[in-house]
């Protein structure tokens, strides 16, 4: 519905005028930073050897976890709240290269929000012990009990297994029990049963599906060259890209190039997200080391031509940020990879506010896309003359300023 409070100027203005867009700008190129990297946790396990087996103090059942290094439990207890101060952990039926090598405890009175096969991350938690692990070769078998100082009193704690005995042979993590003491050396009470509530999980620092082909890296979504970038992550993975100079720079639209082939991987959603903190994250990584807030996200329809680029989407963002993560939280099909050719930032410079036609100059020609945005919807970066975000009535007076060179 047209608003009955627009200047007569403007409506009696209205023409037709399509708008030709001018090539973009590319803010991101060769020689800037770009990694890998996939938000989904790697936890799986199958349905016979879930973690409640941990609980059931019999070694003949296990649980297993295909994420592997990197994964755990989460477990709130019905023995209510205890200060642990040693575990021990009994081996699986087989395959002994699967033995957790090492360890993460944590604790946390926070009431337990995270998903199963999540990253574990939605508590606060508070580390209370690390080290080393020394399981037996044999199997079915109770390993030493590790010890630790601990006074403080937890609901629920997070075990998790950074490293296994043999990660180049594992592809799963697995033990058949846990036990946890409010004693050291075993004593006191047992705190773990049957009962409780316990969830896998894999860690948030590290753990990620995002991997890459070695001729087929993020750094190819900026090289200005039809190579692609393919992350076997599937969905949910992206990159994280900063310029080599440092600049911030404020990301007002974004194009993406089809990939040579399988258009069942290309993408259909986005999230953009930036941050002006030092990106730590590491390749591969869930991309979550740094502060970041959320740009844009909506809807990805790309051509079904191959090696060919979609249409300009603009972004509200009037914020300047030093580096950029992009996440591609679904797919056009069930592609188990993600893949794109090339991805091109624009940013505000050079734009002509007010030229909502594209023609290069601010006239009469630019009112009756102006008040099609106005009207109808939409944001584009030219029509918001304010320059606050939105095109709206407050965008009107400026306009008019503009078309009469005051």
């Amino acid at each position: 519905m047209r608003n009955p409070h627009f200047p007569p100027f403007l409506l009696c203005a209205v023409l037709t005028v399509a708008c030709v867009e001018v090539a973009p700008a590319q803010v991101f190129g060769p020689g800037d930073n770009v990694i890998a990297i996939d938000r989904d946790p790697n936890s799986s396990y199958p349905g016979g050897e879930s973690p409640l087996n941990v609980l059931d103090n019999n070694s003949t059942t296990k649980y297993l976890n295909f994420g592997a290094a990197q994964t755990g439990f989460i477990v709130n207890t019905t023995f209510g709240a205890s200060v642990v101060q040693s575990f021990q952990l009994t081996t699986a039926n087989d395959a002994e290269e699967r033995d957790p090598a090492s360890y993460i405890l944590y604790g946390t009175n926070d009431p337990i929000t995270s998903a199963d096969n999540s990253l574990g991350d939605q508590e606060n938690w508070i580390e209370i012990s690390s080290g080393l692990l020394a399981l037996p070769s044999d199997r079915e078998t109770a390993g030493p009990i590790v010890d630790f100082a601990n006074g403080t009193s937890f609901t629920s704690y997070k075990l998790v297994f950074p490293t296994l005995k043999d990660e180049g042979l594992a592809n799963s993590m697995q033990i058949a029990d846990a036990q946890f003491f409010t004693g050291m050396a075993g004593t006191g009470d047992a705190v773990l049963s049957a009962g409780d509530f316990i969830i896998a999980i894999t860690d948030n620092t590290i753990s990620s599906q995002s991997d890459y082909p070695g001729g087929e890296p993020p750094t190819n979504v900026i090289d200005g060259t039809p190579a692609k970038y393919l992350n076997f992550g599937d969905s949910n993975s992206g990159f994280i890209v900063w310029r080599a100079d440092g600049m911030a720079v404020a990301v007002n639209g974004f194009t993406i190039t089809t990939a040579n082939d399988a258009p069942e991987r290309d993408p259909s959603s986005y999230e953009i997200y930036g941050t002006n903190d030092e990106v730590t994250s590491p390749d591969n990584s869930t991309g979550s080391d740094e502060n970041w807030t959320l740009v844009a996200s909506g809807d990805i329809t790309l051509p079904m031509e191959r090696d060919t680029e979609g249409d300009l989407i603009e972004i509200k963002n009037m914020a300047s940020y030093t580096a950029y993560r992009v996440f591609f939280p679904t797919l056009a099909g069930g592609a188990g990879e993600m893949q794109i050719g090339e991805m091109t930032f624009v940013d505000d410079a050079g734009v002509l506010v007010g030229d909502v036609n594209c023609d290069g100059v601010v006239d009469l020609l630019d009112v009756a896309p102006f008040v099609d945005i106005l009207t109808n919807g939409g944001f584009d970066v030219k029509a918001d003359i304010n320059e606050d975000g939105v095109v709206d009535l407050l965008d009107v007076s400026p306009f008019v300023d503009l078309l009469s060179g005051s």
